[in-house]
């Protein structure tokens, strides 16, 4: 089942990108609106673009390139908290343990290299 899952997956996620990437090209395309009547009926204020005519046109598409921005302001930021310090007292065994290991290397000095 998961042979034939991948492929199908991938197929459909490219249909996907190509249906989005025509709305987002016909968004950009389209004209923008000359200016905006506002009608007022029953109560409830609506917006309507209308072109250079006067004529009432399509409402106007979202910008694809600043409709992620509109999400900014959906929740809180996420913020960091400094990390809190813990100190522990290391048991009374561990310390005497640490005596052992390795001895240290002899220190091995030498002068700076001669000119001759």
């Amino acid at each position: 089942m998961k042979r034939f899952a991948r492929p199908f997956a991938g197929v459909l996620l490219a249909l996907m990108l190509a249906v989005t990437s025509l709305s987002m090209a016909v968004a950009r395309g389209q004209a923008a609106p000359v200016g905006t009547m506002a009608l007022c009926a029953g109560g409830v204020l609506q917006i309507v673009p209308v072109d250079a005519d006067g004529q009432p046109t399509a409402p106007a598409h979202l910008c694809p390139d600043c409709a992620l921005s509109l999400f900014v302001g959906l929740g809180e930021g996420f913020v960091l908290t400094a990390p809190q310090g813990v100190w522990l007292a290391a048991p009374a065994e561990a310390r005497s343990s640490r005596s052992g290991g390795r001895v240290a290397p002899n220190a091995v000095a030498r002068g700076p290299p001669s000119l001759v």
